[in-house]
């Protein structure tokens, strides 16, 4: 979309100038906002995120320090509720370079009979984690996934074992009040303890067998913060689907404590009782 009044198209940077031009540069024409200054001095204003001014047709430049995060196809800023990048077109989220990762999750969950709680998952910079703030949005690191193939990269399976963890992270946050039940604190603890946990800590997300470690935890990450142990026991329950005969017997077979089995049957009761199952 241009106005009228513009000489050249603020998105192609094409002339597309006519009788309805205006002669001199304006500010903000009607149905257009002011955004700021043309970088090259004309006078005319220019709207994010245009790639062009229109009134010159120069290229723009704009800084993406005041964005949320930076787009996985051409790392130029984007916010979280952004479905489109404004600068390539491409999926802002990065969701279409993780299909299969996505399609299993979503399975899984499915077959464990976990409703959705509408969480969006986003490729971004930096460490893999979700915000207490923001308890929908699960950031995954996009060095996973994007780039050359180089030793960063994970396989999918291992994808979606992250993707599963961080999503215990997300279902955690999202029904916090109920952390507060004692039947919560006596399985897990106080998952509101000061959070020290390394972020270059090596997890094998692709094991789907329990540790045989540790007897109170299903694995060595597990046992270094309540939040990852729930993570890490809510990890565990959905890639089994939810079948606590076949957990049981493993927990058995590797002389598991108590406490693993009321870990297992707490999450189960509550996703139970969050579908209204008698």
């Amino acid at each position: 979309m241009v106005s009228d009044a513009s000489s050249f198209c603020p998105w192609c940077g094409r002339n597309i100038q006519d009788e309805d031009s205006s002669e001199e540069p304006l500010k903000a024409p009607k149905g257009f906002k002011f955004h700021a200054r043309c970088d090259w001095g004309c006078g005319g204003g220019v709207m994010y995120p245009m790639r062009f001014c229109p009134w010159c047709g120069r290229a723009q430049s704009w800084r993406y320090d005041h964005f949320q995060n930076a787009c996985p196809h051409c790392d130029r800023g984007v916010d979280d509720w952004m479905a489109t990048c404004p600068w390539c077109g491409e999926d802002a989220t990065g969701r279409d370079l993780i299909p299969r990762a996505l399609r299993r999750a979503r399975r899984l969950l499915i077959v464990a009979r976990l409703r959705d709680w509408h969480y969006r998952v986003v490729l971004r910079p930096g460490v893999s984690g979700v915000a207490p703030r923001a308890p929908k949005v699960i950031e995954l690191d996009r060095r996973y996934v994007t780039g050359k193939r180089r030793r960063d990269e994970i396989s999918w399976s291992m994808l979606t074992g992250l993707l599963l963890h961080e999503l215990g992270h997300s279902f955690l946050y999202h029904h916090w009040a109920w952390t507060r039940t004692g039947r919560f604190r006596r399985a897990f603890g106080e998952v509101r303890k000061a959070y020290r946990v390394a972020d270059e800590h090596w997890v094998d997300f692709e094991r789907r067998r329990i540790a045989t470690t540790l007897t109170d935890f299903v694995s060595a990450y597990a046992a270094t913060h309540p939040q990852e142990d729930f993570a890490e026991t809510f990890r565990f329950y959905v890639a089994r689907r939810g079948r606590l005969r076949e957990l049981f017997a493993e927990f058995g077979r590797k002389r598991k404590g108590v406490r693993v089995y009321e870990k297992f049957l707490v999450l189960h009761d509550f996703v139970r009782g969050l579908r209204g199952w008698k």
